[in-house]
């Protein structure tokens, strides 16, 4: 039995938590196209005959511009140094930028972990542009242990990148029961369903301003609909006022889509009221970010 832990990081929206679920092989981490989507580190694990991988999908690393922005490159950097092994996920599509160097400096700054290039999207890819990108990556990255071409859609180069993960994995217990695939709490997994079904049909600022918070579960005896009452924070009026919709409608969109996707997680029927309030300029606001979870102190 050996196992191990492995950072997951990157530019934001290089499709790291898309990379998570498809390794984990279930659904860990929301995904949207939204940059910014990952706020904090969430870890999936995948047991595969005797050896059990922990992959913590960090929050995309970039240079912040309010407290919460902070929080986030400060979780993923304080990630870096706390595992075996470090996955550089990069988006094939895109050239190297001054951004993934930027992420590269801090993976140099954690010290010698061994570190592998994942390059998504690579089943886009023809032969030359297959040897070009490996020649981009020396030029502005430097050296990886290994550099894996995949594609986390249709996981092609899954199997390759985690035989390359195994010699990494060198403790010699699990951390998690097998059938395990997810630490994060379930009223946690409750408040990212529901953000992930607003980032699903808002656009802009919108998407960055939302925060979740559960205020009040009142479990039912068996038989019985379990009520989860849930605020969404937006920072303006005019953002509540698309949130809600015309007529509530989008409001009721997102809570119909996120109960069916609660109740296939608790196997069981429950009520979710959704409650929409404006907390001006919350990401730059240290004692509510506290409130959401956000450990600013701890940095």
């Amino acid at each position: 039995m050996k196992s191990g832990f492995v950072a997951m990081v990157g530019r934001p929206n290089v499709g790291k938590s898309t990379l998570t679920n498809r390794l984990c092989e279930e659904k860990v981490a929301i995904v949207s196209d939204k940059a910014g989507t990952t706020r904090d580190s969430i870890k999936g694990i995948l047991t595969k005959g005797e050896t059990q991988y922990v992959f913590i999908d960090t929050p995309g690393i970039h240079k912040p511009k309010h407290l919460l922005g902070e929080h986030m490159t400060n979780t993923a950097i304080r990630t870096l140094k706390e595992v075996d092994c470090i996955l550089f996920i990069l988006d094939g599509t895109q050239e190297i930028s001054t951004g993934d160097q930027y992420v590269m400096e801090r993976i140099v700054e954690a010290g010698n972990t061994p570190r592998i290039a994942v390059v998504n999207k690579s089943d886009l890819f023809s032969d030359e542009e297959y040897s070009a990108k490996l020649q981009e990556i020396k030029e502005k990255l430097g050296e990886f242990n290994d550099v894996i071409m995949l594609s986390s859609q249709f996981g092609f180069g899954v199997e390759r990148l985690l035989n390359s993960l195994k010699e990494y994995m060198i403790d010699d217990c699990w951390y998690y029961p097998e059938d395990m695939y997810t630490d994060m709490p379930v009223y946690k997994i409750i408040g990212e369903i529901v953000r992930e079904k607003l980032l699903e049909r808002t656009k802009d600022e919108i998407p960055h301003s939302i925060a979740i918070e559960i205020i009040n579960v009142n479990k039912r005896d068996e038989g019985q609909k379990d009520k989860f009452d849930v605020n969404i924070y937006v920072e303006r009026e005019s953002q509540k006022g698309i949130i809600i919709g015309k007529g509530g409608r989008l409001l009721k969109e997102v809570g119909t889509e996120a109960r069916k996707d609660i109740e296939r997680l608790l196997d069981r029927t429950i009520y979710l009221n959704l409650w929409v309030k404006v907390k001006d300029k919350w990401r730059k606001k240290k004692p509510f970010l506290k409130e959401l979870g956000y450990y600013l102190d701890e940095e």
